[in-house]
């Protein structure tokens, strides 16, 4: 072999290893970024299930709460249908009851 082959192979070889070398490096960057990703999404599931659970039994606390409201309101809402007819019969009652006051003009 000449030597300007030989050097021209050896160019490529020196090549060759730099390109293998730079190549190693992004698939190392590669799977520390899974990695990280990886470790990034437990630690942003673990928070959702840490804070669900922490906050449940508040959560229970005030979803009974207003279970309870929204039945009262319901009742009372039923109870309102008929409420007129029995204060018009309250008010019949006390109208009777009391002598009529005239007054003078």
């Amino acid at each position: 072999m000449e030597s300007a082959d030989r050097d021209k192979v050896d160019e490529l070889l020196e090549i060759a290893r730099e390109n293998n070398r730079i190549l190693r490096g992004i698939r190392k960057g590669m799977i520390w970024g899974q990695v990280a990703s990886m470790i990034y999404w437990l630690i942003i599931l673990g928070a959702v299930g840490w804070s669900y659970v922490y906050f449940q039994p508040y959560i229970e606390k005030y979803w009974n709460a207003s279970k309870t409201i929204i039945g009262a309101l319901e009742s009372l809402e039923e109870t309102s249908k008929t409420l007129p007819e029995g204060w018009q019969g309250i008010l019949d009652e006390r109208n009777a009851a009391e002598p009529a006051v005239e007054t003078t003009p």
